[in-house]
């Protein structure tokens, strides 16, 4: 049995026009051309008529009354086609500006689980390419929406002149529309792959460029060419296939638009030989007959487009549809007597089954530094994503303040949060600005006073524009001691009161460990923190050390009880130890 076919979704495409409501004004002057357009179908044939006969019947008062006539309707039509087409530009251009704009900041506000379940290539192929299709619709759209008008005074027309001509003419037109439309049936199912095949091709492509550095150490050209290439190749299978449908609907359409073409002076002739028509209205019967067959062309024409447009929609759509981090939240706000940070018998697994985290159970207190320690693998950066809101635990609360971040606002909270990672990212601008990101507010002083705090402010001065200097794309223009400092400078300028370090320190050499350490003990005095630590020696001074292991804490307590009780700290310690002085 053949899997059931899904209708086309029409309602998608009500959505991508509620982003053109806003811009009704140029929408509807389009429309307006697209009537205009529909009326020069009717009025110019009209014209062509009377001319005719005026000459034929050597009447030369309706002879100028027609030529005034087409003088006066020329005009109209240049005037409206150029007003026209600047509205249809302006509508299509702002609407996919909002829709841009709306995805890109929904996107942003998007659950991470839900977001780690794709490619960034593939979020931008989305953006890109899905939403250029989307224009491409929308720019036919206003002409089709008065198409059936012109069908329906095209069929009037034409039996004002003569209703067998008519007959005659469209008689093939049914059963060509049916033949069309069974044609172009798969084009949905075929432009959906075409489409996700784009989005595989420009995460490969994304990678390669992003990845170039371990490309050409590793000497993976081959190997990602021959990847992209086969992922290319897909594309163009999907499109061959594609373009054979539409190929197939060409030849629909020749039919309907050259047979009646053929009929009309063959047959309407024979009808003017009889004087059951005028040679006027043979020639207007020749060009009324299109306004007849072209509506039906561009509808089976705007049918295949819906169909190839539909599934780029819904890829857009999948994205602005899916619940943000903040619907449904209660605002934030730090309830009196409560601990900075709470973990109460959280579980949490990235996979079903798959548990990260089994029952942790611990506190941070005030202005006390907490280090966390243990294995790879046994979930330390995992607590940072849940304290930052970035998942939900299965099971368990995770508060800040007293608020449980399942359902407190997400941006609130995170106010009273500086994080610094180990996978420092900074953005392509100057490096004052990637400071200033703290606080987007901040005066030039404060950047200055921020940098100084984070023993950044020496380097930076030496660079070629000082505070100004681009640091290039994830800060590459800069070693990894120094991109250290400007993320610790942007934590230090934001001045939260919880501070989340997860292995600051591990990527960097000794000097570079050295600054960046003390910039941070700095920061740490009258705050709460909580460290994610390699090296082990870092953490020496910590108020309190939670040692992980399998997902729980197994130990705690200082550095000095936890070596007296000789369990997996101290081994680990034992062996960081062993493997230095090695």
């Amino acid at each position: 049995m053949s899997p059931k076919k899904e209708p086309l979704n029409w309602r998608i495409l009500l959505k991508v026009f509620s982003f053109a409501k806003p811009h009704w004004p140029w929408l509807a002057l389009s429309l307006v051309n697209s009537v205009k357009g529909v009326a020069m179908q009717f009025v110019t044939p009209y014209l062509i008529q009377i001319l005719t006969d005026s000459v034929v019947t050597q009447h030369t008062e309706n002879l100028m009354r027609g030529l005034l006539l087409a003088g006066i309707a020329i005009l109209l039509d240049v005037a409206f086609t150029f007003i026209g087409r600047r509205a249809v530009t302006r509508y299509i251009s702002y609407s996919i500006r909002d829709l841009r704009d709306r995805v890109t900041a929904h996107v942003q506000q998007l659950p991470m689980a839900f977001l780690d379940t794709f490619h960034t290539g593939d979020l931008t192929s989305r953006l890109n390419a899905d939403v250029a299709k989307i224009s491409g619709w929308l720019t036919s759209a206003p002409e089709m929406a008065v198409q059936p008008l012109l069908f329906v005074g095209g069929v009037i027309y034409m039996l004002t002149l003569n209703w067998k001509l008519l007959l005659v003419s469209c008689i093939f037109i049914p059963v060509a529309t049916a033949i069309h439309n069974q044609f172009n049936k798969p084009t949905e199912a075929m432009a959906r792959k075409q489409a996700e095949a784009e989005g595989q091709v420009n995460a490969a492509l994304q990678d390669a460029i992003a990845g170039i550095t371990m490309v050409k150490a590793f000497n993976l050209q081959t190997w990602l060419g021959d990847r992209f290439l086969n992922l290319a190749k897909a594309v163009e299978r999907q499109a061959l296939r594609l373009d054979w449908r539409r190929a197939l609907g060409l030849v629909v359409f020749l039919a309907v638009r050259y047979i009646p073409q053929l009929i009309v002076p063959l047959y309407g002739g024979w009808l003017a030989y009889r004087g059951e028509l005028t040679v006027g209205q043979l020639i207007a019967a020749n060009m009324v007959i299109w306004t007849v067959f072209m509506p039906v062309e561009r509808m089976l024409g705007m049918l295949s487009q819906v169909r190839e447009t539909v599934p780029v929609a819904e890829r857009v759509f999948a994205l602005l549809d899916h619940p943000t981090e903040q619907d449904d939240t209660q605002p934030f706000a730090a309830i009196p007597a409560t601990k900075p940070v709470e973990f109460e018998h959280v579980s949490f697994g990235y996979e079903e089954g798959d548990s990260i985290l089994k029952n942790m159970d611990f506190q941070l207190l005030v202005d006390q530094t907490t280090a966390v320690v243990g294995p790879s693998g046994c979930g330390k950066s995992t607590l940072f994503k849940l304290l930052c809101g970035f998942y939900k635990p299965q099971q368990g609360q995770v508060r800040v303040w007293g608020n449980d971040l399942a359902t407190t606002d997400l941006a609130a909270m995170r106010s009273q949060i500086s994080l610094v990672s180990q996978d420092t990212y900074l953005f392509p601008t100057s490096i004052a600005q990637n400071i200033a990101y703290g606080r987007p507010d901040a005066t030039e002083a404060d950047i200055t006073a921020a940098a100084k705090a984070a023993n950044a402010h020496d380097f930076i001065v030496e660079q070629p524009n000082g505070y100004e200097t681009l640091v290039g794309e994830r800060g590459a223009r800069l070693s990894g001691g120094q991109r250290q400092r400007i993320a610790l400078a942007r934590a230090i300028l934001k001045d939260a009161p919880i501070l989340l370090l997860d292995e600051p320190t591990s990527a960097l050499d000794t000097q570079s460990e050295g600054i960046v350490q003390e910039a941070l003990d700095r920061f740490m005095v009258g705050r709460t923190a909580l460290i994610v630590a390699h090296r082990l020696s870092t953490i020496r001074n910590a108020d309190r050390i939670l040692v992980m292991d399998n997902g729980q804490v197994c130990e705690e307590g200082t550095h000095d009880t936890l070596m007296a009780q000789h369990g997996l700290y101290r081994r680990l310690v034992q062996k960081q130890v062993g493997e230095e002085a090695a």
